[in-house]
């Protein structure tokens, strides 16, 4: 009841700043939208020819690419019973146009790219294999994953727990991957979800930079995300019914942790998570709804974000991303 209270106050709120209803609900995207965050910048395919693909033949055929290609993906492309991945090369945009556009079954794999847009798919239930991730960005540099849906049909519960190994994550940015924004996805219902730095041996991964904004984590045991080494930068996500932990920074990561909230999170956050460094975490203005308590052992300091960027107020994350977040919106296409 007091939650139901509190939803209804944030709604009253949104109202009385200017916010209707229509223009919550009514999320258009266009290629002509930018990332922000360390993701800034990336262009994709722009410039290059606009195709349009319903199978995975054709999707893998101009997103290997080398030239430049807007890739329009239409309806969903199953590939349910086969072990595969869709290899992205460099300087692509590849946008659902349909409501339900996205893949089953394999996973995207950029490895050694630049200038990815990933935008409005929904990938679902990859095929089982430890090593096996929704998305992989793997030594790549200037990508941005937005308004996706990225989940399995797993169920995420202690009794299950021997099941956390059949695959790996919903998204991984490892060996040095940088200039990434995450921005407006859902991940959901994964034992593993997101992790920056592949192990505590890959020092490359000190270069990586990645933002995340406006994501939904929810019904996940851990890496929301889990950083080793790097810089990341995390700021008005939604995470809801986390078993294990939500944020955890490792072997000297710097994460910068704001304006989120966290609903039923067993460890919201910490910097200390099995790995022989530390990390360092800065935090302020989180919201926390029937939490455990943080465990910071080393407090960041003295780091400015390096690029611009607005705050949404933790209390009202909640709504905005269930409205506005993951696949499935319209396109406004030239």
């Amino acid at each position: 009841m007091k939650k139901l209270f509190i939803l209804l106050l944030i709604f009253g709120l949104l109202m009385s700043f200017g916010f209707s209803q229509e223009n919550i609900d009514e999320t258009v995207l266009t290629l002509n939208d930018k990332a922000v965050g360390f993701g800034s910048g990336t262009t994709g395919g722009q410039g290059g020819k606009i195709v349009t693909v319903d199978n995975i033949n054709d999707f893998k055929k101009y997103a290997q690419d080398k030239d430049p290609y807007i890739i329009l993906v239409k309806g969903v492309i199953d590939t349910s019973g086969e072990k595969g991945q869709v290899t992205i090369e460099s300087n692509k945009t590849i946008i659902g146009i349909t409501e339900n556009a996205g893949i089953v079954g394999w996973g995207l794999y950029l490895k050694g790219a630049s200038n990815v847009i990933i935008r409005n798919l929904t990938i679902k239930n990859t095929f089982e294999d430890p090593k096996n991730d929704a998305i992989t960005v793997e030594s790549s540099k200037n990508v941005w994953i937005d308004h996706c849906t990225l989940s399995s049909d797993r169920v995420v519960v202690p009794e299950r727990e021997k099941e956390k190994d059949k695959v790996d994550a919903l998204l991984d940015i490892v060996k040095g991957s940088q200039g990434v924004t995450v921005s407006w996805n859902i991940f959901e219902n994964s034992w593993k979800c997101s992790q920056v730095g592949s192990s505590d041996s890959s020092t490359v991964d000190v270069d990586a930079r990645v933002t995340y904004h406006h994501n939904i984590f929810r019904n996940t045991n851990s890496r929301n995300p889990s950083v080793r080494f790097g810089t990341v930068h995390i700021f008005n996500n939604y995470y809801q019914n986390i078993l294990l932990y939500g944020i955890a920074s490792r072997m000297g990561a710097k994460v910068i942790v704001e304006n989120n909230y966290f609903e039923n999170v067993k460890l919201p956050m910490t910097t200390q998570f099995e790995s022989p460094q530390d990390g360092y975490i800065k935090e302020s203005n989180n919201f926390y709804w029937e939490c455990g308590e943080n465990n910071i052992t080393q407090e960041l300091k003295d780091f400015n974000i390096p690029y611009e960027y607005e705050l949404d107020d933790p209390d009202v994350v909640p709504y905005l991303l269930e409205n506005g977040a993951g696949a499935g919106k319209k396109v406004l296409l030239p």
